[in-house]
């Protein structure tokens, strides 16, 4: 498909067009900064041995996981300071990606409603065409009224399904990474009552 084709497409669905634009171009560069985020650090590593050893000796610790238990660890720690700063951790990282996930989801949602609205914008020109009566404009009209429809419906259609696998595959990590925090938070903790 040529640049030329492209614009002629874009042209016949109308200033709809435009608006699935936008929200395509927020969709996903949201979706991408947001997998980057949860995909990034070394939380996603199921490796209980090394955090025990970073637990025990925090100094150690790489990556995500040698922060959080650096911080976690940082004196003065007793079990309740533990909590409240693990407790800041998942504010300052899963809170953090539930809330811009709102914004993901409402996203998709609105694509396929924009579509909507420009197939009841093209079937509205399409009866306004009906209505004039005259033959070589009506068809024109009616035609182009349809096909105005069918482009914003299938655009937003196909804005959409792609947001709804990227808050699949986000929303699967995001609770990894949940758990995983959740369970060093128990592995700091059984360690600093071993200790104690």
């Amino acid at each position: 498909m040529s640049w030329e084709e492209m614009f002629t497409i874009l042209r016949a669905g109308g200033w709809v067009m435009f608006l699935l634009g936008t929200i395509a171009l927020i969709l996903y560069f949201t979706a991408f900064d947001l997998l980057f985020y949860v995909y990034k650090g070394n939380l996603k590593e199921k490796t209980e041995s090394k955090w025990l050893e970073w637990i025990q000796h925090p100094e150690r610790g790489e990556g995500m996981v040698g922060r959080i238990v650096q911080y976690a660890q940082r004196e003065p720690y007793d079990a309740e300071t533990i909590r409240q700063r693990f407790e800041e951790i998942r504010l300052a990282t899963v809170t953090e990606v539930g809330q811009r996930m709102v914004l993901l989801r409402t996203l998709v949602a609105a694509a396929p409603l924009a579509g909507l609205l420009g197939t009841v914008i093209g079937m509205l020109g399409t009866f306004a065409g009906i209505a004039n009566g005259g033959i070589g404009d009506t068809m024109e009209q009616v035609a182009g009224g349809i096909k105005e429809a069918l482009i914003t419906t299938q655009t937003g259609l196909m804005v959409a399904l792609p947001g709804v696998f990227f808050v699949l595959i986000i929303k699967k990590r995001l609770d990894g990474m949940a758990a995983a925090i959740g369970r060093l938070e128990s592995l700091t903790l059984v360690s600093k009552t071993d200790v104690e």
